[in-house]
């Protein structure tokens, strides 16, 4: 705030006893301006803002589209949308899914395009990815696959019309889906160009994440698996073209370990987080850091986070603002909280508050979904240059 020698006359004398024409005075009240601002600014990145989203349901799939649109999914065949920033959130049936009540269908998998624009997909049976393009009103099949082995756990798109999906193996082979006209048809890649799937190995279907995919055509895809041994990370660098497969060290696998989410801040520095779903609190082997594209994973030097974790981001502020005073951080959740790290070295804890899953929207804002129809979103704050 800038004072004019007037204004500073008038204000000579203030109820708090501030005399502002003394140069003392004007440094001290300056001080705690600048120490509440801060403590409000830390106060601000430390507390989600969470919705009433009018579900109990278990929200696993999670889009923004912006600081206004958002879609999500869950248990319960839960599909809702907000258009508001999250005051108001509207449920969606999706119809079209014969053969099943709603109460025994989970989406996991989501991913929207805009209000009108949308595909879910089935975790479990019956496989099928459907999509809307009437913000929810009317819906259609575009994929189906008849085999009790399917189970859809992600789904991602590099562009307006190209992403992949990836399911459990099948008839023991991994099975991998490739849309390229907007989520209209998925087509799987030959079995016989992947690379072999072990025995007991699969995804986790926990956040819609362990599939992660970066600009222009890298993607990776984190598996766990009951065999035991070390996790592995499925890679393509040319859009499913050709495929290898590298060991995650960090992250041992079984029935209930393995990773659960992959996200990369370019096509070189990434990160793996997970862990044992059944043992929220447990920090062991639940994160590994790659620097050369996914080809070999390394453990944190310093710290890890607090427990299992279900979902990473790499939030980037956007220009004006800051995550914590730095540009840009990781953030990552579980059941048990959440944490952060400017390096992906050292974490720190955020909150208690759980959640299952993570996404990013195109104005720099985090939100979050988790159990009992709990959303909630996180802004970066304004950097000041006093």
């Amino acid at each position: 705030m800038i004072f004019n020698n007037a204004s500073a006359s008038i204000c000579r004398r203030s109820q708090l006893g501030w005399d502002f024409g003394k140069p003392a005075s004007w440094f001290f009240f300056s001080f705690w301006l600048s120490l509440l601002s801060l403590i409000e600014n830390l106060n601000a990145f430390q507390e989600w803002q969470v919705y009433d989203t009018g579900t109990d349901a278990s929200l696993r799939g999670l889009v923004a589209i912006d600081d206004q649109v958002a879609w999500v999914c869950g248990s319960k065949g839960t599909v809702v949308r907000t258009s508001d920033g999250g005051t108001t959130w509207t449920k969606l049936s999706v119809t079209g899914l014969t053969g099943i009540g709603p109460a025994g269908i989970e989406f996991r998998s989501i991913h929207a395009w805009d209000a009108q624009r949308v595909v879910v997909a089935t975790a479990g049976q019956p496989a099928r990815i459907m999509k809307s393009i009437d913000g929810g009103s009317d819906w259609v099949c575009v994929y189906e696959h008849s085999s009790p082995e399917a189970f859809l756990n992600g789904l991602r798109l590099w562009d307006e019309r190209t992403g992949l999906a990836f399911s459990d193996p099948v008839d023991g082979k991994m099975l991998i889906l490739k849309t390229v006209n907007e989520g209209e048809t998925w087509i799987p890649f030959d079995s016989q160009d992947l690379p072999p799937i072990e025995k007991g190995e699969a995804g986790f279907a926990a956040s819609n994440s362990s599939l992660a995919v970066f600009t222009p055509r890298h993607a990776w895809i984190g598996l766990g698996g009951t065999q035991g041994g070390e996790s592995r990370v499925y890679q393509t660098h040319d859009g499913g073209k050709s495929w290898a497969v590298h060991a995650v060290p960090p992250m041992v696998r079984n029935e209930s370990s393995g990773i659960f989410s992959v996200a990369f801040q370019d096509a070189k520095h990434g990160i793996a987080v997970g862990g044992n779903y059944r043992l929220d609190s447990d920090a062991s082997s639940n994160i590994a850091i790659t620097d050369d594209g996914g080809l070999s994973w390394r453990y944190t030097s310093t710290s890890r986070p607090r427990g299992f974790r279900s979902s990473i981001v790499f939030a980037k502020a956007p220009s004006g603002f800051l995550w914590w005073g730095h540009q840009s951080i990781w953030i990552t959740c579980g059941p048990s909280g959440c944490d952060w790290s400017p390096d992906g070295q050292a974490w720190h804890a955020l909150s208690d508050i759980g959640f299952h899953a993570l996404t990013l929207s195109s104005q720099g804002s985090v939100w979050a979904s988790g159990s009992q129809g709990q959303i909630a979103r996180m802004r970066p704050t304004i950097a000041r240059n006093d």
